[in-house]
């Protein structure tokens, strides 16, 4: 490297979002290909040329540079005209991913044994991703031993006011649903077989047949949490066992519960981006930190680059959704090989982003293979527990004000 000082915080910043787009090549032939082209692009850049001495410029840049670069991205979300909502509430969606990095002895110790004994390292991300753009909102990557619940506490404060929160069964629980509702954060969750609630507690704000009540036998001293559940099918006519911290039907009825709970699979769709359209499916870094690094800068990259696509399919007049990340991912990867990215045309790359849209037509033929012998087939959650208090639990409950959120 010729010096620290040719790695400012803009150059580190472009370079890594290029390394996330760039193609799915080793970390030094990656960065080789990147600063190639940023010299062509910016001429006047004095870059350095070792691999090294730009992982340890972007160490020393991480604690201020990626904040700046999510308040970046943020903004440039707020201008878009969808933003607001999903129906009448904006709902935030989360749920975690593991990606698997080098099986070398430092990943061992820092990422400890999720799964089989001396596997694959983890490195685990939680991701908020904002259901009405699919697009992330807030992230936290750590060692795969990390709590899905724990990541969530921590980005709870970056929630917008007013927001609802949606999520999967694993993440129903007294400790975190108190918190939330402490913090008058509004949450939709799915339940399943292994949650035991309560109804009919004696309180006179129940409504028979939709309210129930987390309660754990080790939580008996603390009041117990009310919810309301909301079944609902699911496209397979399954039933679907939701519960709610919104208590009022009118402010979030049934159907509106099932529409923005089937949207919450925007955020499969990111993973599926992350690790298979940009053809990141594990890590390339032999050490943890380096391992946190790489991964925060391909969730950023993939933030960025739908987010530009997105703004160009919606300045053409078209619908957010149809945005397509593999057509994006090769007009951005054309211009890295410093090809024109239009084969045919001499069009800029907004104006092919623009075009970067899913098909329309309608398919004669299912998309999906007729047998794929490694598919998994995960068998949905079954019906939550439901009883009715003992005695004793009810003259427990005559002593606690029951928790809700009051609106």
């Amino acid at each position: 490297m010729r010096g620290g000082i040719d790695w400012t915080p803009q150059r580190l910043a472009w370079s890594a979002l290029l390394m996330a787009w760039g193609e799915p090549a080793g970390l030094v032939q990656r960065f080789r290909a990147v600063t190639d082209f940023l010299q062509h692009a910016c001429r006047h850049w004095q870059l350095g040329s070792s691999y090294e001495g730009w992982v340890a410029a972007q160490h020393r840049e991480r604690q201020r540079l990626v904040p700046l670069v999510i308040q970046r991205l943020r903004q440039g979300m707020r201008q878009l005209k969808n933003f607001q909502q999903c129906g009448r509430w904006e709902a935030y969606a989360v749920d975690g991913s593991d990606e698997g990095c080098p099986r070398t002895l430092a990943n061992q110790q820092a990422m400890g044994d999720k799964g089989k004994p001396d596997g694959v390292p983890l490195v685990a991300l939680t991701t908020l991703l904002h259901l009405r753009l699919g697009l992330p909102w807030s992230f936290r990557v750590g060692p795969g031993t990390d709590s899905e619940r724990a990541h969530l506490r921590d980005m709870l404060p970056e929630l917008p006011p007013g927001s609802l929160l949606v999520a999967d069964a694993g993440f129903i629980g007294y400790e975190l649903c108190s918190v939330l509702v402490a913090r008058k954060q509004h949450f939709l969750l799915r339940v399943g077989g292994n949650v035991r609630l309560l109804s009919e507690l004696g309180y006179a704000s129940e409504v028979r047949g939709t309210t129930v009540y987390l309660w754990p036998v080790e939580f008996r001293k603390q009041p117990p949490l009310q919810l309301r559940m909301i079944v609902v099918q699911d496209d397979h006519k399954h039933p679907v066992y939701l519960v709610t911290s919104v208590l009022d039907p009118s402010a979030l009825t049934d159907k509106e519960a099932a529409e923005t709970y089937a949207q919450r699979w925007g955020i499969e769709v990111f993973y599926r981006t992350a690790k298979q359209t940009l053809e990141r499916p594990s890590l390339r870094s032999r050490t943890p930190i380096n391992c946190y690094l790489e991964l925060t800068w391909i969730v950023l990259g993939v933030w960025l680059l739908k987010l530009m696509t997105l703004r160009q399919v919606a300045a053409a007049g078209h619908d957010p959704r149809t945005v397509s990340c593999a057509q994006a991912r090769t007009a951005v990867r054309r211009v890295l090989r410093d090809q024109r990215p239009c084969h045919r045309t001499r069009c800029a790359l907004p104006q092919v982003l623009a075009a970067c849209r899913i098909d329309t037509y309608a398919r004669k033929r299912p998309k999906a293979s007729r047998n794929y012998p490694r598919k998994k087939h995960q068998r949905p959650p079954g019906p939550p527990i439901i009883k009715l208090p003992s005695e004793k639990e009810r003259q427990a409950a005559k002593h606690l004000t029951p928790i809700a959120i009051v609106t």
